[in-house]
Formats: C-alpha cells, sequence, structure tokens
C-alpha cells in the first residue's frame, strides 16, 4: 500500500515574485464509495455485505444526530468527530442572531493511532510509474507490481 505522489510546480502566494518551487503533491486513485467499504469490512469481519452496509449508514446517522444535539464524538483510536462554525460579527451583542452562522462545519481529528499510521506511508512517484510502463499493472493493495518509483517515509 502506497500512497501516489506527483510533481506540482506552485508560486509562494506570500512573494508571487519569487522563482516557482516543485512540491510533492498527493494523488488520489479512486474513490471508495460506502459499498465498497461494506464489502472490504464483510471480508474482515463476520458480517456480511449489507450488515456491514447497514452498520456505516447507522454510524453516520448516529454521529449526524449526536453533532447536531452539540455533541462531540468520539470512535476510540480512529478519532473525534466535532463542529465548527464559520459566523459573522456583529456590533452589538443584542444584534446577534442565529442568522450570523454562515456555515456549520464537521471537523475530523484523527487520534493519535491514526495518526502514527499515516506517518508510516510508503510513497510512489506517479510519474515514474507512468514512465515505467507499470501503472496498469497492481497487486491486491494497489501499489505497483515492481518498487520502481517507490520512496522510503522520510517521516519516519
Amino acid at each position: 500500500m502506497s500512497i501516489f505522489l506527483k510533481p506540482v510546480q506552485r508560486a509562494n502566494p506570500s512573494d508571487p515574485d519569487a522563482p516557482k518551487k516543485w512540491y510533492p503533491v498527493q494523488y488520489t486513485t479512486k474513490m471508495v464509495d460506502e459499498n465498497e467499504v461494506a464489502m472490504l469490512i464483510a471480508d474482515e469481519t463476520t458480517l456480511n455485505p449489507m450488515e456491514a452496509a447497514m452498520a456505516i449508514r447507522q454510524l453516520r446517522k448516529v454521529v449526524q444526530r449526536l453533532l447536531l444535539d452539540g455533541k462531540s464524538v468520539k470512535l476510540g483510536d480512529w478519532g473525534t468527530f466535532n463542529v465548527t462554525l464559520n459566523t459573522e460579527g456583529a456590533e452589538r451583542k443584542e444584534d446577534l442572531t442565529a442568522h450570523n452562522v454562515k456555515r456549520v462545519n464537521v471537523n475530523f481529528q484523527p487520534a493519535d493511532e491514526m495518526k502514527a499510521a499515516m506517518q508510516k506511508a510508503d510513497f510512489v512517484w506517479l510519474d515514474k510509474i507512468m514512465e515505467s510502463g507499470t501503472a496498469s499493472g497492481s497487486d491486491d493493495n494497489g501499489g505497483s507490481e515492481d518498487n520502481e518509483g517507490t520512496t522510503e517515509n522520510p517521516l519516519g
């Protein structure tokens, strides 16, 4: 399993006249939907795919209800969901109403275990895979069949 990178050249927003620099940017290879996640959960548990899908839907429903009830939701070592707001100020406290709330945001803060797991990522340069012609061949983990283009994790 690897995180794919692609090189992107960007200007410094605080100094537009500075020379552009190259940055590694994460490249998402696929959006995995709820049904596929349910199938993967079913493969790892005693749940069948329909039961796993129902559990995911119910988790979403329960988390939404708790957040709308003013609570934060901690899911073990996975992380915590909470609500943040984008608001507009008023000159006087008396003028402040719910209309000053412009947007409700859902925030997910990963827990230490999730953060630590992500720091162990291996990185693969997407352009190196494309050059070697192995982009179409992948193993069951979604990675390249060979290790060309793979970089060591500089974070861990």
